[in-house]
């Protein structure tokens, strides 16, 4: 009886253990391409160039930079972030737009490249940039069309950082206006303290002919994702620690209503609806939302940057490397991975968005992906897939021109930056 017993409890144990992983058995997700993307889909089929490209939804990208400058009101500037927007017709149609002149820019190249092409432009650096790059900026810079004096806000984040560019502007007889990272919470560098701030102002009084103080940044990612508002004590204490460096500045003889006073991120903007300490707001991302920017303070935004890429093969099995019983395995387990296709390009820093149902890949090909579909997808050869960037910095440049589409057309196609220069 104990070994029937067993047997018995055994047999119940396999059962309940078949019955489980019955459970957590992949369903089918799998389904043809929307009627969106179906358009999308017969619109490169026919004017499309055949190879991956990056597509900007003109009609969304409108209507995500009116939610944006919609949060950021008429009181305060709404600042373009560059790095995530990097095309100059791009940031023309953003900057129409939405009504404003301001810039944010990471990177040198493309702030002589903005020097050129926006001559008018008021550019605050999102970042403190090495010494040698400052340099190197103005040695390619045309002096007699950008005006970088009165336009460029140079990003200081230490004593160090501030007498070498003092020297550097010193050695070329120009005066740069001096805009100080503060640490609000994110605690990534920048000055620590409003105590730290008052030597530096007065490096910048003592040289007036140099130097020039424009205001602050302080960055505050690390709100991102709280369903906040202006009275969540993490908002609280970003901004009163910003007002302490506000207060420091008046102290030192300066007024904070003369100052450029930048904040936030595509992320958190719209949590400073109604506040007043910054005046100054950044966004870049939200304007055409890769998908790490599906966040809480984003939702009222749409997807309007996707890429699309060819179809080269089709299986009706999946096929892998090696023995063929793993594909048998795997097909039978899951029914998202029924049927194969191989895509032009992959490995990008992006997720599939259509057709529906695609599980992780088997493994990723800068040549040619393989996708895993169930057989509710019934896309052929040369039909298109679409992704989703997971951010939009750097993946946009990887396409050549961005093509834009507007009323179901082919309507434009912008240039990107290149990374050197």
């Amino acid at each position: 009886m104990k070994r029937r017993n067993l047997l018995l409890g055994g047999a119940g144990v396999m059962a309940a253990a078949a019955g489980g992983a019955l459970l957590w058995r992949p369903g089918d997700q799998g389904a043809p391409h929307d009627a969106y993307f179906s358009k999308l889909n017969a619109l490169l089929k026919r004017s499309g160039p055949g190879h991956p490209v990056m597509l900007i939804d003109a009609q969304r990208m409108e209507h995500n930079i009116d939610v944006l400058t919609t949060s950021v009101g008429p009181e305060k500037t709404y600042r373009v972030v560059v790095k995530s927007l990097p095309s100059v017709p791009l940031l023309q149609a953003v900057m129409a737009r939405a009504q404003t002149n301001a810039l944010m820019v990471f990177h040198q190249p493309f702030l002589n490249a903005i020097a050129e092409a926006f001559p008018s432009a008021d550019v605050l650096l999102g970042k403190p940039m090495p010494v040698t790059a400052v340099r190197t900026f103005y040695q390619k810079l045309d002096a007699d069309r950008y005006d970088a004096q009165g336009r460029i806000q140079w990003l200081i984040d230490s004593r160090d950082r501030l007498e070498q560019y003092q020297t550097l502007a010193r050695e070329l007889g120009v005066r740069m206006r001096i805009n100080f990272e503060i640490d609000v919470g994110l605690h990534r560098g920048g000055l620590p303290s409003p105590e730290a701030l008052v030597p530096l102002l007065k490096i910048i009084a003592d040289d007036p002919v140099h130097l020039s103080f424009a205001g602050f940044m302080g960055y505050e990612p690390h709100l991102t994702g709280l369903q906040a508002s202006l009275d969540d004590p993490a908002v609280t204490s970003v901004l009163g620690v910003y007002q302490g460096f506000l207060d420091a500045a008046r102290a030192a003889g300066s007024d904070p209503s003369k100052l450029t006073l930048n904040g936030a991120g595509s992320h958190t903007l719209r949590i400073y609806e109604r506040d007043r300490t910054m005046n100054d707001l950044s966004a870049g991302s939200g304007v055409v939302m890769p998908t790490d920017f599906d966040t809480y303070h984003l939702t009222d935004n749409r997807p309007a940057l996707f890429i699309a890429t060819p179809i080269l093969k089709r299986y009706d099995e999946l096929k892998v490397a090696g023995d063929p019983w793993i594909a048998d395995a795997l097909s039978a387990w899951n029914p998202n991975m029924r049927r194969l296709y191989y895509i032009y390009g992959g490995y990008w820093k992006a997720r599939m968005v259509s057709p529906p149902g695609v599980p992780e890949p088997l493994y990723q090909s800068t040549n040619q992906s393989p996708v895993t579909t169930s057989t509710a997808v019934d896309l052929q050869v040369d039909d298109y897939m679409f992704l989703r960037p997971t951010q939009s910095e750097h993946v946009m440049l990887q396409f050549g021109d961005l093509l834009v589409v507007k009323d179901g057309q082919l309507a434009d196609r912008w240039p990107v930056f290149h990374q050197t220069g």
